[in-house]
């Protein structure tokens, strides 16, 4: 029996089990995309359905090596990318995006604008790790060789992406600041400044609201934290106009 297309948010889903079996990191990661790219999504007037899929299975291609992403080593499991030189790891980590799209393209259920999304949402990135590791100082040698976001929905992902990463990063080094919104705008900020986001437009004062949107949902998932209040993110413009 061919599966209905609401079946692939079904827990019994075959790519959902396949996720979780293989990757356990990275489909938790996932679930926390796939919740802040739903919120996005109706903040947005976007398809609250193809972008809670994008979330869930941009980065299916992580099952086909698991243990090469951190999210998936248990505690106290050697690294395999220390045994492994520069340029190796820069490609065990970027070939995720192509296996997702190879994973992803074969599976009738699954829209292939939600494919083209997701093997957009790294963009031309660099790969610090790989750059740090080679002590190289020149990026453009250490990029995604895939194409930049070409519409909303691409950018929220790579948005909600590196907001979920960057947030249980700096949760488990207890360093998530308190007012969450500084997170989001320094992602915003930093995805701009390296030329990321500059193919999307947004409506007057839309990006404003997603930006709120974002720190809400982030704070909901680290109830440490808070969203600002209308004074302070007069005072946070404040400071932003200072730097």
């Amino acid at each position: 029996m061919t599966a209905k297309k609401d079946d692939v948010l079904d827990k019994n889903y075959h790519l959902m089990v396949l996720l979780q079996s293989r990757a356990p990191g990275t489909y938790n990661h996932s679930r926390n995309v796939s919740s802040l790219m739903e919120a996005v999504a109706s903040e947005a007037g976007l398809d609250e359905e193809k972008m809670k899929i994008a979330g869930l299975y941009h980065d299916i291609g992580k099952t086909v090596n698991a243990r090469y992403f951190t999210e998936n080593q248990e505690p106290g499991e050697k690294n395999p990318h220390d045994d492994l030189k520069a340029p190796e790891m820069l490609r065990f980590i970027t070939a995720h995006v192509g296996d997702t799209a190879q994973i992803l393209i074969n599976d009738p259920n699954i829209d292939p604008e939600i494919v083209r999304w997701c093997t957009q949402h790294h963009g031309n990135c660099v790969l610090r790790p790989a750059m740090f590791k080679a002590e190289d100082s020149d990026p453009e040698k250490w990029r995604y060789k895939c194409h930049r976001p070409a519409s909303q929905e691409a950018a929220l992902l790579m948005v909600c992406d590196h907001l979920e990463a960057r947030s249980n990063s700096l949760s488990q080094q207890k360093k998530l600041p308190e007012d969450i919104s500084e997170l989001v705008e320094t992602v915003f900020r930093e995805l701009e400044a390296d030329d990321q986001l500059e193919d999307i437009a947004f409506k007057f004062g839309e990006l404003k609201r997603i930006k709120k949107v974002l720190a809400r949902e982030l704070s909901s998932q680290f109830p440490g934290t808070r969203t600002p209040y209308p004074e302070d993110e007069k005072e946070n413009e404040k400071k932003r106009k200072k730097k």
